[in-house]
């Protein structure tokens, strides 16, 4: 047996281009499609798409959820083939039968969820990324690797450390570094900064630069628009699968980008969210939810949470930033009452909801707690369910639902219709099954099970809008306030700084399950950032 083949540095053979800020010169583009079109039984996900990019160019791609965005570099990539239609590759079209045939012409496509293998190291991830594995020697790999990571700017370490062992930012350029294996001219990048701080925003940023600089043609997906302006040469905005707007990225501003994502004036204040000045809670009442010393791991496994103590009072949105897998996850099952039983046996504290101590989900739910689990697809449906039984996956609703042990599927279509309506679900059908929505109506129908509930007295809500458009973020966030405004005692834990500073009344930052502030007001971005990326508390 032959020893795998080196892996490859060159982008092909294409000459470098200009700085992604210089103007690019006239040429024949890179990609282009031409009245490209997508159906899918019924549904029109793409409707005629023009969409061309230039080598060297990072091309912004928007829209609202379901507006075409992933179906059209689906298609590009080979994922998905279209229904008509053309696709150009530097000026010959082509038609991929796989994803293979596209990723050998030079398109790769990294996605937001990464696909790391935690317990091996960088060095055998990007050994994955490649066609051909022949018996592999360590220290050439890890030598390749780094001259790899070398070549593309990529500062990725001692290519011999575990991938668990890794932070989110660096995770992402291993990610990248995996796509950048082969020759590559396209590079397309769904929702990259989603989980990332705002320093690891800055150097992922340089990276896309400078492999534009080199050659390489960037799509960015992605729904925060100040972040496309501030990257991006060009945009281009998709609604109901058609182009509404496309051109240089110079002739766009927050406002004009999110009136062509929404047909409305939604200004760029509430595509962004801005800063609120940090609320103390009123000391004088109660506490409805209390979080005493809680934690979880230590002696011989991790410790995932260490002694995390805070009080939320009614009508208040008490905030917490961090990095993902700083111990969010485990916070709200520790509340939640839903901890593994190996993880109950090594944790320790108390939560209590109005006095009472909460020690299993049942007993949670029944002293009104409602839960956004930040993973939507794993934690809160069954995509092979239909959407009206996915509305009744809870304790209390099936006890609603069938007193006595048989549930009416005509009344409970006639509900489930109701709360789809209420909640803004498209399609309005409740016998869809919950995988055939697209994930921001996904994230609809969770939270209308969730906040639809009579008597909901805390809602604990992780990451509620990931994922989704302007439209859809700005309502959620509106939901959100108004609950806090009938009374509602809300946590609110997410890695976007934007949705932290637009709703927390007061603000925490989670690192390394060690819960820090509240932060003096007036919260600064920078502070946050700071402390969710490791650094000291201000004196």
């Amino acid at each position: 047996m032959t020893e795998a083949p080196p892996i490859e540095h060159a982008p092909g053979s294409r000459a470098p281009a200009p700085a992604a800020t210089a103007a690019l010169p006239a040429r024949p583009p890179l990609l282009a499609t031409e009245r490209l079109s997508k159906r899918f039984g019924s549904v029109l996900a793409l409707d005629r798409v023009d969409f061309q990019l230039r080598a060297g160019e990072i091309h912004a791609l928007l829209g609202e959820n379901g507006a075409g965005k992933s179906t059209l570099m689906h298609v590009v990539s080979g994922l998905v083939a279209p229904s008509s239609g053309t696709i150009a590759l530097d000026g010959k079209r082509v038609r991929w039968r796989s994803p293979d045939d596209a990723r050998a012409a030079g398109i790769a496509m990294v996605h937001q969820h990464f696909m790391l293998v935690p317990t091996m190291t960088i060095a055998e991830n990007v050994a994955l990324a490649r066609h051909a594995l022949g018996p592999l020697r360590r220290a050439r790999l890890r030598a390749e690797v780094s001259e790899l990571a070398r070549a593309r700017h990529l500062d990725i370490g001692d290519p011999a450390r575990r991938i668990e062992d890794l932070s989110v930012g660096e995770q992402q350029r291993v990610e990248i570094l995996k796509a950048l294996v082969a020759p590559v001219g396209l590079l397309i990048l769904d929702e990259p900064t989603a989980v990332l701080t705002p320093d690891e925003v800055t150097e992922l940023f340089s990276v896309l630069r400078e492999l534009a600089r080199q050659g390489t043609a960037i799509v960015l997906v992605t729904h925060k628009l100040y972040e496309a302006l501030s990257l991006a040469d060009r945009v281009t905005v998709l609604g109901q699968g058609r182009v509404c707007g496309s051109g240089p990225a110079a002739g766009f501003d927050e406002r004009s980008l999110a009136e062509l994502m929404v047909e409305r004036g939604a200004g760029a204040e509430v595509a962004r969210g801005s800063a609120r000045p940090a609320v103390a809670a009123p000391a004088a009442q109660a506490p409805i939810l209390a979080v005493e010393r809680v934690t979880v791991g230590g002696a011989s496994a991790p410790l995932l949470l260490d002694e995390v103590s805070f009080e939320l009072r009614t009508g208040h949105i008490l905030a917490i930033a961090g990095v993902e897998g700083n111990g969010q996850a485990e916070l709200v099952r520790a509340i939640s009452g839903t901890l593994p039983r190996a993880l109950l046996r090594a944790s320790s504290g108390r939560v209590r909801i109005d006095g009472r101590v909460i020690a299993s989900a049942p007993a949670a739910r029944a002293a009104g707690l409602a839960v956004i689990p930040a993973d939507r697809q794993r934690d809160a449906l069954v995509k092979e369910l239909e959407a009206w039984e996915n509305l009744l996956l809870s304790r209390d609703s099936l006890l609603r639902a069938a007193p006595h042990g048989w549930i009416s599927r005509a009344g409970e279509q006639e509900r489930a219709l109701a709360l789809l309506d209420r909640f803004a679900v498209r399609p309005r059908d409740p016998s869809l099954h919950a995988g055939a929505f697209s994930g921001g109506n996904q994230q609809r129908i969770v939270l209308a099970r969730e906040l639809g509930q009579p008597d909901v007295r805390v809602v604990v809500a992780a990451n509620p809008t990931r994922g989704l458009d302007i439209a859809a973020t700005t309502a959620i966030h509106e939901r959100l306030r108004a609950l806090a405004a009938g009374g509602v005692a809300l946590l609110l834990l997410s890695t976007d700084l934007d949705e932290v500073l637009a709703l927390g009344d007061s603000v925490h930052v989670l690192f390394r399950g060690r819960l820090r502030g509240p932060l003096a007001p007036p919260v600064s971005r920078a502070e946050v950032g700071r402390l969710m990326a490791g650094g000291e508390e201000a004196a």
